[in-house]
This record gives C-alpha cells, sequence and structure tokens, in this order.
C-alpha cells in the first residue's frame, strides 16, 4: 500500500515544492535514501511471510552504512554514494545459488567499505533536478570496476536520485536503458519505486545481472567456470586458478580470461568469455533458439569456434606448427537455465534485452552471442621475450601461419596486434610465435567478397583498411598488419629490456598512429612507410 503513511513519511521531502533548497547538499539525502529502501525491502519480506501460497524472498537488499566511500577494488578515486548489496534470509537454505553466484567467502562486510566484488547497484545522488545527466555519466562509470571485480557480471543495474526524482537505469553491453522519472512525492511514483524492489527480491540471479554459469565453490574456495561444446550434453566444469584479464571497458564484448584447471587432468588452459557480435540475421537465430535448435545446426557469420577447428585439422599435421596456435578443447555457446525456463537456452542480447527493450521502445539492441572456449597452450606477451632475435623468430612463424591458414583454409586474421601475436617457449628454450584471438577472422565464401569494415586494431590496421577501400580484403591486409608491428615495435622496443623513453623521437610520430580519424592514420602512415 504506497499510500501508508510510514512509507510517506519516508518520502523525501514529499510536502516541499522545492526540494533542493531542503537538501542543500548530497550527503543529506543518503539518510532517507537509505530508510527508504529498507523499509520496502522490510515490509517485501513482511507481506510474503504473511501471504498464503506466496512464494519465498530470494534475497534481503541492503546498504553498506559507510556512503561517499572509495570502494574495495576500484583502481581509480571515484566514490560512490549510496550503494546496494544484498544478503540471504536467515532461515533460507533454498536458494544458496545467490550465495554461491555473488559471494567470494567473506560475508561479514556490513561495516566494512563498500567494495565493488559484492555490489549489486550504485545509487547516484544529486539535490538538483538539472543535474540528471551528470548522475547518469556517473553511474555509468562505476559500471567499469563493478565488471573488473565481479567475474560473472554480465549487465549492471544503478539508481539515480536528483531531488525526489528517481530513474532506474539498466547499463547492458552497448547501451543504456532508462526508466520513465519516478517522481517519490505521487503515488505512482511509489508504486514503480516498490515494483522494481519487489523484482530485485524474488527474481532469478540471472536476471540481476549475474552469470550462474561461474560461481564461487566455498569447499575448495574457488571459482569455478563452466565450459561448453557442441559434442558434450553437460558442461565440463573448471577450476579457476587466477584471472588474466578483467572485463574493465564499460561497453563491448566484455572479454574476460582465466587460467582454468581441468579437475580431471590437471590440465591447465586459457578460458576466453566474451560476448561476440554476430551480424548475421539474429531473428533466424532466436527463432532456432526458441525451438530448441542447437548452436551447432546454425551457420553464424563469425565463429571463433568453428575456425579454430579447421585451423586445427589442417595445423595439427604438421610438426611444425605445434604450439603456434590455440588449440581448441572446448567451446561453444554459453547455455543458461534460469529456473523460469523450462529448459537451458542460448545466452543472448536478444534474450536477455528484447522485453525491456521494447518496453523502452529502444530498437537499438547490437545482436551479441555468449561463447566461451578453452584452449591450450598459454602463451606469453612480447614483453616477456628476451631479445630483438626472438622476435624475428616470432614474426617469421606468425607470417608462415598466415599464410597456411589462408592458402589451405581460407581463413583472414583481421586482427594483428601487440596483444594477438604473443610466443610459448619449449622446455629447450626454443621461442615460437603465436597466434591469437581469432575473434575477428572470417572465412570469405567464393561468391561474397569481403569487403574491409574497419576491423582490427587503429595502429596495425592496413592502409586498405583504414580508408574503406572498395577491394575485397585479402592476406595481404594480414601481411601488411605484420610489417606495421614490427615498425611499432622496431621504435617502440621489443621488450623491457630494450624500451625507449618517452624523450625518444620515434614515439610521437608512433603517436600519431593511433590518434585521429582512420584517415588521418592512414596518410600518416603513407608519409612515413614512403
Amino acid at each position: 500500500d504506497t499510500s501508508n503513511d510510514d512509507f510517506g513519511g519516508l518520502v523525501m521531502a514529499r510536502s516541499h515544492t522545492d526540494s533542493a533548497r531542503h537538501f542543500a547538499k548530497e550527503h543529506d539525502m543518503y539518510g532517507p535514501i537509505q530508510k527508504l529502501i529498507t523499509f520496502i525491502a522490510d515490509q517485501v519480506v513482511l507481506e510474503a511471510s504473511s501471504v498464503k501460497g506466496c512464494k519465498s524472498v530470494r534475497r534481503l537488499l541492503r546498504f553498506n552504512q559507510k556512503t561517499d566511500r572509495k570502494p574495495v577494488g576500484s583502481d581509480d578515486d571515484k566514490r560512490p554514494d549510496v550503494t546496494l548489496t544484498f544478503s540471504l534470509p536467515p532461515d533460507s537454505t533454498l536458494h544458496d545459488s545467490d550465495a554461491k553466484t555473488i559471494y567470494s567467502g567473506d560475508d561479514d562486510k556490513k561495516d566494512a567499505h563498500p567494495d565493488y566484488g559484492d555490489m549489486l547497484c550504485v545509487i547516484e545522488v544529486k539535490p538538483d533536478k538539472s543535474k540528471q545527466k551528470d548522475a547518469f555519466a556517473q553511474a555509468y562509470m562505476y559500471t567499469r570496476n563493478i565488471y573488473a571485480c565481479q567475474h560473472n557480471r554480465q549487465f549492471v543495474w544503478a539508481l539515480t536520485v536528483c531531488d525526489s526524482i528517481w530513474r532506474i537505469c539498466l547499463f547492458t553491453h552497448d547501451n543504456m536503458f532508462v526508466s520513465d522519472e519516478l517522481d517519490t512525492t505521487h503515488r505512482d511514483g511509489r508504486s514503480a519505486l516498490v515494483d522494481f524492489v519487489v523484482r530485485a527480491s524474488f527474481c532469478d540471479i540471472y536476471h540481476l545481472g549475474y552469470d550462474p554459469t561461474i560461481r564461487y565453490n566455498p569447499d575448495i574456495r574457488k571459482w569455478q567456470i563452466d565450459v561448453f561444446d557442441n559434442d558434450m550434453a553437460e558442461p565440463k566444469t573448471l577450476v579457476i586458478d587466477s584471472v588474466l584479464h578483467n572485463a574493465t571497458r564499460t561497453t563491448g564484448r566484455h572479454t574476460r580470461c582465466y587460467i582454468g584447471i581441468d579437475p580431471d587432468s590437471n590440465e591447465r588452459l586459457l578460458v576466453k568469455d566474451a560476448w561476440a557480435e554476430e551480424t548475421n540475421r539474429p531473428e533466424i537465430i532466436e527463432a532456432s533458439r526458441d525451438e530448441g535448435t542447437t548452436p551447432a545446426d546454425i551457420q553464424l557469420e563469425r565463429d571463433e569456434i568453428s575456425l579454430l577447428r579447421e585451423v586445427h585439422e589442417v595445423l595439427s599435421k604438421k610438426s611444425v606448427f605445434k604450439r603456434r596456435y590455440p588449440e581448441l578443447k572446448y567451446g561453444g555457446v554459453v547455455r543458461q537455465s534460469p529456473t523460469s525456463c523450462q529448459s537451458s537456452a542460448m545466452d543472448t542480447t536478444y534474450a536477455a534485452f528484447a522485453k525491456i527493450g521494447e518496453a523502452l521502445h529502444s530498437d537499438d539492441i547490437p545482436y551479441r552471442i555468449h561463447k566461451r572456449l578453452a584452449s591450450a597452450p598459454i602463451a606469453e606477451s612480447l614483453r616477456n621475450l628476451r631479445s630483438v632475435d626472438d622476435y624475428i623468430v616470432v614474426m617469421a612463424d606468425v607470417m608462415i601461419t598466415l599464410l597456411t591458414i589462408s592458402d589451405n583454409c581460407g581463413i583472414l586474421h583481421r586482427d594483428i596486434s601487440s596483444n594477438n601475436i604473443m610466443f610459448t617457449r619449449d622446455d629447450n628454450g626454443t621461442v615460437r610465435g603465436f597466434l591469437n584471438d581469432f575473434d575477428c577472422a572470417i572465412k570469405p565464401s567464393t561468391d561474397r567478397k569481403v569487403r574491409t569494415t574497419m576491423t582490427g586494431t587503429l595502429p596495425f590496421m592496413s592502409i586498405g583498411n583504414l580508408e574503406a577501400q572498395d577491394v575485397p580484403q585479402t592476406i595481404l591486409n594480414d601481411l601488411e598488419s605484420c610489417i606495421y608491428h614490427m615498425c611499432w615495435f622496431g621504435v617502440e622496443g621489443v621488450c623491457s629490456l630494450h624500451e625507449r623513453g618517452p624523450e625518444d623521437d620515434g614515439l610521437p610520430h608512433l603517436d600519431k598512429w593511433r590518434k585521429g580519424t582512420p584517415r588521418e592514420v592512414a596518410n600518416v602512415k603513407k608519409l612515413h612507410m614512403n
């Protein structure tokens, strides 16, 4: 009952037409905000326990008691105003999947600093309605640290409060969805806020933005991750030994990389978790998903998994290519089984956000498919090379690999960069060039030549790519990128022993390869390579 006097007494500035004058500072608003949400959450528990047949509350929303503090896990000085997390009901044993999904073993954080590791959402507060855009921007920036600290976070909720106006925000890979204004001085605004708290208290953990296929195991005090494969009826569970790469970007593929250990063989595997954008008719893929078709039955335009299998089929027959490319052990589309579904389904942005986009009148949802790969061996960064001679060997190996997969498979890599060329070292010290990350790779069909579509990493892209020339891409684009890679490392330095200082004359020129428009970069490269 949103007209309840107790509830109304907690509504900020309900009797004030100019609440900004009432709340001169943000800090004065923190207490009322916490009381309001806490009151609603407590009422949800009371109502659920008193209504016959009502489902039990899955979680209790609560606040970190210390406000406006730099959270644990932050790599910047930004301080969220108010942070919201949750705990399990004291008498609940039904939903311990929530605990395994969100907690890392330490549940006693009520009086500690806010922690990005267990943060459900942030609440950004402004005493002035005119500061709404600033509130959105700050809430958006906090998502970066949430993704970095929560290895299983797929999307993030946030609340903004400007004066008495609340807005519910949902930050996805490529979009920001925002609710209409919820004015808590009016009944409709309070009802919508109550609805949000009720849904957050009862919904499946998946719908709060967490990935149940990555969970904490308190028995071994380690995180575990499920890997999928079209040849397996059930996923394979690996133990996460370490985190190589966090999803520190606020948008895009949210790529994460882990070292995973196979408990059966004790083999160490590189696990790549990413949301790859798929441009090939998503309505057909979604229809197939709804009909129960397996991902293997669906032809994707960009499919790193199938391309890696084809590369392995060719290169594994030649011993010279051993340890020079990712050998796929497991790979497939992540499948989710939320309690609201009868069976598992492909994890896609359409599945997660289509209804939200419809409700908010947005059809601009880039289609992304959640994929997970586990491969070996685990290569090293070029920064760990010991000499320029080693670098020359690495580049020769990589260029031969590019030529071989182009000639034998018709595959173009399309993303040569400082991160995607790596190396492995044999027991006898022999260095091998390692071609990594086939996420942008493509296999042009004989009846459809691939035009340049600005794919790659700016400093290493071919001139034709940068200029979006209307000519088919070929292996020459990848080899040209390798030349720029050698120019880059020749100027910057190959490894830590040979790095140039900031006073080096060549570095300002290189800087022009990564700044400006693609056409400006192309013109600079033409000048430098003349």
